[in-house]
């Protein structure tokens, strides 16, 4: 029995290959798909999908960059606490 995919699923497929951070082989074990499936939808796909995956990618970059933000801002929030603590039991010390 075969599967019917949706077009808005095929073109997901092919911008996840477009964007060079997947393979064929990456893609058919992630959504159980066979390469040979995956080769036609880029294939056919791949035009239409070359416009977006720019968008994709910046898209992407921006998630990242606001992500490593975020671990920024809890690593200073952590350095601040632990030279508080380091003065606090440098104290005691004394």
């Amino acid at each position: 029995m075969s599967v019917r995919y949706s077009e808005d699923f095929k073109k997901e497929v092919v911008r996840a290959y477009m964007t060079g951070d997947k393979s064929y082989i990456q893609l058919s074990a992630e959504y159980n798909i066979a390469k040979s499936t995956i080769s036609q939808w880029v294939n056919k796909y791949q035009e239409e999908c070359l416009y977006t995956t720019h968008s994709t990618t910046e898209s992407n970059e921006a998630k990242e960059i606001r992500r490593l933000n975020q671990l920024l801002n809890e690593k200073d929030k952590e350095i601040s606490f632990l030279k508080k603590a380091a003065a606090f039991f440098a104290k005691e010390i004394d």
